[in-house]
């Protein structure tokens, strides 16, 4: 295995190591009770929400899966030929960041802590910014370079800006206007390119699962019908989950879209 290939697993290697030694170090910094709209009650063990905690494993798993998938070239039923495929770093840069999206939420509902809170938010930016310069980048061309300037311009927008505490809105308003424009993308390029061929399926379950994951969250966060703050059961947990398979869905569809040009 290539240093290339083993980065998401040293992303989660490190970042759960720096979970387990500041959370049983006793979180630095003061509580503040970050994530305590997401219905779980705060615990006084070391772990502050524990379902919303280690259902973002769910991420961890799923994103060592597709680095697994992408030793060797892809390794899935349905391989095409296109930028995503033809790329070494590509794949294993999408599964880091979906790695990186488990303990950036962790962070957030282990510690209650405020800069929990900025974690959790940079890693979504940071994972929303790929789906969103990729889907530019085929619809417009220019393919991996045009990709990597579109990935960079986001992360140096969305994602820094909020690691320093300046971003002027919230990482969610940044998802309400990426994830219509990653959809938009998808479809002014199949338009644009009718000789592609794409298997929508992956990214229609996708799909399906981030709207069941939405419902399922809208239903279940502080002082909606669903919530128990005491169960071990929570409804953020399953929309974790989901989300986790949802991003599996999307790296199926980017890796079976066939290209005859490329």
């Amino acid at each position: 295995m290539s240093f290339l290939h083993r980065i998401p697993w040293i992303v989660a290697v490190v970042c759960l190591a720096a979970f387990f030694a500041l959370g049983l170090g006793g979180w630095p910094g003061e509580f503040v009770g970050a994530g305590d709209m997401f219905c779980e009650a705060f615990r006084s063990s070391w772990v502050k929400q524990p379902a919303n905690t280690w259902s973002n494993l769910g991420f961890v798993a799923a994103g060592l899966w597709m680095a697994t998938r992408s030793r060797d070239g892809l390794d899935l039923p349905v391989v095409g030929r296109n930028p995503f495929t033809g790329s070494r770093a590509m794949p294993i840069l999408y599964a880091a960041l979906v790695v990186f999206l488990g303990p950036g939420s962790m962070a957030m509902h282990g510690s209650g802590r405020a800069w929990g809170g900025t974690v959790d938010v940079v890693s979504m930016l940071l994972y929303i910014a790929f789906p969103a310069a990729y889907a530019g980048a085929r619809c417009f061309g220019g393919g991996a370079r045009a990709f990597g300037w579109l990935f960079l311009i986001l992360v140096a927008g969305l994602a820094l800006p909020r690691a320093l505490e300046v971003l002027p809105w919230s990482g969610s308003a940044a998802y309400l206007v990426l994830i219509p424009a990653f959809i938009l993308l998808e479809v002014v390029g199949a338009k644009r390119r009718p000789d592609v061929s794409r298997d929508w399926r992956p990214l229609l379950a996708a799909g399906a699962c981030f709207v069941a994951a939405i419902i399922i969250w809208r239903l279940s966060h502080t002082g909606a019908p669903l919530c128990d703050p005491d169960s071990l059961l929570q409804g953020h947990a399953v929309w974790h989950l989901l989300c986790a398979l949802t991003t599996v869905g999307i790296f199926l569809f980017f890796a079976a879209e066939d290209d005859p040009s490329s």
